[in-house]
């Protein structure tokens, strides 16, 4: 058992290597299981109630997890054995995890990751070993497969699912119920399955960004998906113009392994690299 720091209900079970920071505060019949891997949980974190916590897990400061939700638990591998602890979890500070939410801790040797700042709505999962940025909002029933990697600024709408091993830029927003199985390009939104709308133009301005870049994505966007270029040659076009914005679109095209999304036919030259 922790130094009780913290304010913990009698209805709730920490079990094993845990370590409750200061005023944290633990719901009724709140699970903390250390058994298999260290919990820690930084200053100000709220355990509402009846949610699910395991390790190896560490939470930064002022997490908020809501009933039902569970942290740390193994991946949804059939050829996983539960009681490997692999690399754990990792979630920075300032996150909302509400009613439902899973998030299953790494396979392999770097931890599941979560930033700052972001919210979890009912029912959305982030999968083993995915790597997920800050002042991020999942919607309910949205879901990311395994070794996804996010990035800040993302928005994903209600029902909307990524494909493990795939890449969401910067800023992007995926619309209610859209998929995708390859990489979404950085400030894009994505519609339907593998397939790009347009510029998330609101979610540029709101982030502050100075009106000459958001010109500058809206010229790439078009070099991109309506040049009818190539992607080989996008790319050698990006790194010709070499400004700091065309070289970020420029890499993000040649790292992908799954190729980016397209915008209009399913058979575009935009599904593959």
């Amino acid at each position: 058992m922790p130094e009780l720091a913290a304010t913990v209900h009698p209805s709730a079970v920490i079990e094993g290597d845990v370590t409750l920071g200061e005023d944290v505060l633990i719901g009724p019949n709140c699970v903390i299981d250390g058994t298999i891997g260290a919990v820690v949980l930084g200053a100000g974190c709220h355990l509402i109630a009846n949610c699910y916590l395991t390790g190896p897990l560490t939470m930064g400061q002022a997490n908020t997890v809501w009933p039902a939700a569970s942290l740390g638990a193994p991946p949804q591998d059939v050829n996983w054995n539960p009681s490997d602890p692999g690399a754990g979890m990792v979630v920075g500070s300032h996150n909302t995890f509400r009613e439902s939410f899973t998030g299953h801790r790494a396979k392999t040797d770097e931890p599941t990751r979560i930033g700052d700042h972001n919210f979890f709505m009912a029912c959305s999962h982030v999968g083993h070993d995915s790597q997920v940025g800050n002042h991020i909002q999942m919607a309910n029933s949205s879901a990311l497969g395994g070794h996804v990697a996010v990035g800040d600024r993302v928005i994903m709408g209600g029902s909307a699912a990524i494909h493990q091993f795939c890449r969401i830029g910067e800023g992007a927003f995926m619309q209610g119920h859209a998929g995708a199985s390859v990489d979404i390009p950085p400030w894009c939104i994505s519609k339907e399955i593998n397939r790009i709308a347009g510029m998330n133009l609101i979610g540029m301005r709101r982030s502050g960004m100075p009106r000459e870049d958001i010109a500058r994505r809206r010229a790439i966007y078009k070099v991109i998906y309506r040049s009818d270029l190539a992607m080989p040659a996008v790319i050698a076009r990006l790194r010709a113009d070499g400004d700091p914005i065309a070289m970020e679109y420029a890499d993000f095209i040649e790292q992908s392994e799954r190729g980016i999304c397209h915008d209009r036919d399913p058979a575009s030259r935009h599904t593959t690299k």
